[in-house]
């Protein structure tokens, strides 16, 4: 595959990067590997919690549903640009001068002629159209994806072309397309509503929250959908979970393997070759999941995985001086669109006051965390957004590393060591509080427990008892969704815009308690602000709020550490996690 041209947007990121392309052997030097077929094995730190793209939240299943499932842009992970996948193009974009919707936009699509479903039956607007039915069913649980999205006021499909379709939205904003065209991928109605549960219940209907939430006591229809949609099947059983991708779900073995296997005659093949959103390559992906590091090492060693992303700091230096690795793997060292931070759940009494997650923040040396746990591969940041973007805000500052600011913050707060145990403590709710937090953190990451322990050891020195609980990646995900934490080690994929409604709109997919109805205004003023000069003041403005508040103690931005065989040409992408399976292509081919 050949290297695409940069954006000049990705230049400044990819500076920071160590990384080569495969540089394969002569046949004189040619070495012998374990496996010379064209399947990918892929280690995955941790299971998905399901093969489902409106019910997961997980980035591990995003890994393989993306295979499986398409949209109708995609971002190249090469360039950062939108290209097609699905649409013929990107979309006509309409202005709207008057009537309900005035100030608002159409996006009107074609889905590829070729485009076909497994059972033959072509990709048309209808299973757009039920896809955001689905995600704005009020009994199905996709409350984010709702308020991403909830500009959408209606979608009309072409009669004459079914393949043509018009998507509707009140307000331009600067997300306008990125959320139309890439939130989520097109599922197919046949297959997930086979019962056609939503076939004639109307999306403007549904758009409407207090409609959506009436007819969610009236129409049945609505609740056996989301009882139906909710079955494990559509997550974990091959003749369930089928999309119009390249590659078909074969089989998900608890513990061991997920396969996927390139589909006969798939239709995007004879397209692929001017269409990048439909390069597929290997002949089958397997994905493992080792969540140990030391096993995970040891299989890669072994030649038993083909690609690792995610290796331990101190390993991948190792790998770089071990010349059997170097005859079967090429190492690489990508920036990253990466945030990694600790979420703080702002509505418990000990952390709602913002003095009390300032100091945690001040206990944190993060520049110790970098260079002892992650051997330097790590820039810091100061706010949610990535530094190499313009709309990051330059004034804002890493919050230092100063234990004397923390204890002088605690105090501030009316946190005192009363009983001289080495524990801060306060009166809340009639009861003397010593500020002990549990602090969850990655079982299957030891960067991220020896995180946890180097944070340990100096909040103590601010008089903070941190209580590390390590958990499978797979409950932390399920606490975090449920809100059941105090402080949580998280990380995020950053896009190349920002859309701060997601996490931090009290409407979104919130979950430290930040945000007021001001916040939320702002947010709101910030999207369908679409001017980047008027937009920018607004930004930094967010930013600034959301760096004084501490629901979020930023961290840095990781430069990720990947070894990926060497019968592979590959290419590394910013995007987590940080390659795609589908473009790897056997070398000298």
């Amino acid at each position: 595959m050949t290297q695409r041209k940069i954006t000049l947007w990705l230049i400044a990121l990819l500076a920071l990067a160590v990384a080569c392309k495969n540089d394969p052997k002569t046949n004189a030097d040619a070495v012998q590997h374990k496996r010379n077929d064209n399947s990918v094995i892929v280690r995955m730190e941790a299971e998905p919690d399901r093969i489902n793209p409106l019910l997961s939240t997980s980035n591990y299943a995003r890994q393989v549903y993306e295979l499986v499932h398409q949209y109708l842009l995609i971002y190249d992970p090469f360039t950062l640009e939108f290209i097609p996948q699905l649409a013929k193009s990107e979309p006509a974009i309409v202005p709207i001068t008057s009537g309900p919707l005035a100030g608002g936009a159409t996006y009107t699509f074609e889905i590829l002629d070729e485009a076909r479903w497994d059972d033959g039956s072509p990709v048309t607007g209808k299973d757009y159209l039920f896809t955001l039915k689905a995600i704005f069913n009020p009994l199905v649980p996709t409350p984010a994806l709702r308020s991403y999205l909830s500009n959408i006021r209606d979608i009309q499909v072409d009669p004459a072309n079914p393949k043509r379709f018009t998507v509707f939205i009140d307000e331009q904003t600067i997300l306008g397309i990125e959320a139309i065209a890439n939130a989520v991928p097109i599922l197919p109605a046949y297959l997930y509503d086979p019962q056609g549960f939503m076939q004639d219940v109307a999306y403007a209907d549904l758009a409407d929250t207090e409609k959506a939430e009436k007819m969610a006591q009236t129409d049945p229809r609505l609740q056996q959908f989301a009882d139906a949609f909710a079955d494990e099947k559509y997550s974990r059983e091959a003749a369930f979970v089928k999309g119009s991708g390249p590659y078909e779900f074969l089989e998900w073995e608890t513990g061991q393997r997920i396969v996927l296997r390139k589909k006969a005659n798939w239709w995007g093949n004879k397209l692929s070759t001017k269409r990048p959103g439909l390069e597929a390559y290997p002949d089958s992906l397997i994905f493992k999941p080792i969540p140990n590091p030391a096993t995970a090492l040891a299989a890669l060693k072994n030649e038993e995985v083909d690609v690792m992303q995610n290796i331990t700091p101190a390993d991948f230096l190792e790998l770089k001086t071990d010349a059997l690795v170097a005859d079967h793997y090429n190492l690489f060292t990508p920036a990253s669109l990466v945030c990694y931070f600790i979420s703080v759940n702002a509505t418990l009494p000990k952390l709602a006051d913002k003095r009390v997650r300032q100091a945690i923040a001040h206990a944190i040396n993060v520049d110790e965390i970098i260079q002892n746990i992650y051997e330097g591969f790590g820039q810091r940041s100061a706010n949610p957004v990535h530094p190499s973007s313009d709309e990051y805000n330059q004034a804002l500052k890493p919050v230092p590393f100063n234990i004397d600011r923390a204890k002088a913050l605690l105090s501030e707060a009316g946190w005192e060591d009363t009983n001289n145990n080495g524990i801060v403590d306060k009166v809340l709710n009639g009861q003397r509080t010593e500020l002990s937090i549990r602090y969850l953190t990655n079982a299957s990451r030891e960067t991220s427990i020896n995180t946890g322990l180097l944070i340990k050891d100096n909040a103590a020195k601010a008089g903070i008892d941190i209580q590390i609980d390590a958990k499978d990646p797979t409950v932390l995900l399920s606490m975090l969704r449920a809100k059941d934490f105090e402080l949580v080690s998280a990380g995020r994929t950053l896009t190349p815009t920002w859309n701060p409604k997601q996490t931090w709109h009290t409407q979104g997919d919130n979950r430290t308690g930040f945000g007021n109805a001001q916040t939320d205004a702002l947010i709101d003023k910030i999207l369908v602000t679409t001017d980047a000069k008027a937009r920018r003041p607004l930004v930094m403005e967010l930013q600034k709020i959301i760096y004084d508040e501490q629901v979020e103690i930023i961290l840095f931005n990781p430069q990720d550490r990947i070894a990926a065989h060497k019968r592979f040409e590959v290419e590394t992408s910013p995007f987590f996690p940080g390659y795609f399976v589908n473009y790897f292509k056997l070398a000298n081919q």
